[in-house]
């Protein structure tokens, strides 16, 4: 049966809900820059294209480096005054501020459909565990800031595009609870519409938050070394994580850099197959993107058999395709592993790669099932990419050396004595 758009969630619709939840925050197709306490028509209006379908949607307002030093001074003083609230205080608007956001719960997940392509369920617990997270540091904050002052200077927030709500928004709400004023920067391949829509509900509740959009090159200076910067939070790629390690190394300014890893699972001495399948299942549910999700596995040869047995099944049960299609009105959404990649360039990439491994004499190589076609009203997204597994001989190919953000799994088989995990 062919399939249409589930009515209601249509760009049109929803980027009209998130107008009527922020009217401060847009101004016609124009997302607004978070500076001085006021949203702002500054910056040069940006295109971006979403990947559910390859449609066109407003872009950021991408600030210049003037104006992000502007706003850093302006987050610096705001700085000052928060610290000297009381913490009884910032809790209750914490508090106000994670209770808006929950009622506001779908909004916030249908953009992140939109604007990333997560299926449903999974966007509804990116924005679940940033406000479930934000609740237990509201019942712990007291002991934990016991001894402990803020910092001298705004926290600059620069995070990836994949968990807006669970990394960012998660993070700056405990760092304003902690008497922190915050500087965040929208990633610039997705989630800047969600983070505009939580930036302004945050700041309705009167937590001292700025959100720049712009190029990280331009922006670095200011976001990263600034004087007035406290302490940089950074999540996101090695490449642009050294170049922030390079920037601070003089500088004795605190900072975390969270940067993307591979790591591997060692399956060895091993006979729980029933808690390894629900293991695997598990990881595929972040969709590959997750320190947690890992993409390779090292097998002890002698498991090989056994593990493929509990493999090849949670490989072929993955459910994948269009996030917002239904065959009626009355369907719930999709209940779905993965929709499209980020980028329909991604989705290139992953079959590059694959190509790559398959070349390089996999053992054995499938795919979960493909998507069901649709109609003209829920066009089947141009980037997506079947979730393929391999499993190539210990190499040395670009299947098993970088992060990749994609539903791509690379599994080998390994002789004994080979440095793996044991459990």
């Amino acid at each position: 049966m062919p399939l249409s758009l589930k009515p209601g969630t249509s760009w049109d619709e929803v980027y009209a809900r998130a107008c009527a939840v922020a009217p401060e925050a847009f101004e016609g197709d124009r997302i607004l820059n978070l500076l001085g306490g006021e949203w702002q028509r500054i910056g040069r209006p940006g295109d971006h294209v979403t990947p559910v379908d390859g449609s066109p949607i407003p872009g950021p307002s991408r600030v210049d480096h003037d104006q992000a030093v502007a706003a850093v001074s302006r987050a610096a003083e705001e700085h000052k005054a928060w610290g000297a609230v009381d913490l009884d205080e910032r809790k209750v608007r914490v508090k106000a501020a994670v209770d808006e956001l929950r009622r506001h719960r779908e909004t916030l997940a249908i953009l992140l459909v939109w604007e990333i392509g997560k299926p449903w369920r999974l966007a509804c617990a990116d924005v679940d565990r940033a406000l479930d997270g934000a609740d237990w540091y509201l019942g712990e904050i007291g002991r934990q800031l016991d001894g402990r002052a803020p910092l001298p200077g705004p926290i600059s927030n620069i995070a990836s595009w994949n968990y807006p709500m669970s990394v960012q928004v998660h993070s700056e709400l405990v760092q304003a609870l902690a008497g922190n004023a915050v500087v965040a920067k929208t990633p610039s391949q997705g989630g800047f519409h969600t983070l505009t829509v939580a930036h302004a509900i945050m700041r309705r509740q009167g937590l001292p938050v700025t959100l720049l959009s712009g190029a990280g090159a331009e922006l670095g200076n200011a976001l990263i070394s600034g004087p007035e910067i406290g302490a940089l939070a950074f999540v996101g790629g090695r490449a642009n994580g050294r170049k922030a390690a390079t920037t601070l190394a003089d500088t004795g300014k605190r900072h975390f850099l969270e940067q993307e890893g591979l790591n591997a699972w060692g399956i060895w001495d091993f006979s729980d197959w029933d808690g390894l399948a629900a293991h695997l299942r598990k990881g595929f549910e972040y969709a590959k993107q997750r320190c947690t999700a890992y993409p390779r596995y090292v097998v002890q040869r002698e498991l090989f058999p056994d593990f493929l047995r509990v493999y090849l099944p949670v490989i072929q049960s993955l459910r994948f395709g269009h996030p917002l299609a239904v065959e009626t009105g009355f369907d719930p959404f999709p209940d779905l592993d993965f929709g499209p990649v980020i980028h329909a360039s991604k989705a290139a990439e992953l079959r590059e790669q694959y190509a790559a491994a398959i070349t390089g004499g996999p053992s054995r190589s499938t795919a979960a099932r493909s998507p069901t076609a649709v109609s003209s009203t829920a066009r089947t997204p141009r980037p997506i990419s079947p979730p393929p597994a391999c499993w190539p001989r210990p190499p040395t190919g670009s299947c098993t050396t970088p992060s990749r953000s994609g539903p791509w799994t690379a599994s080998s088989s390994s002789t004994p004595r080979t440095s793996c995990w044991r459990r």
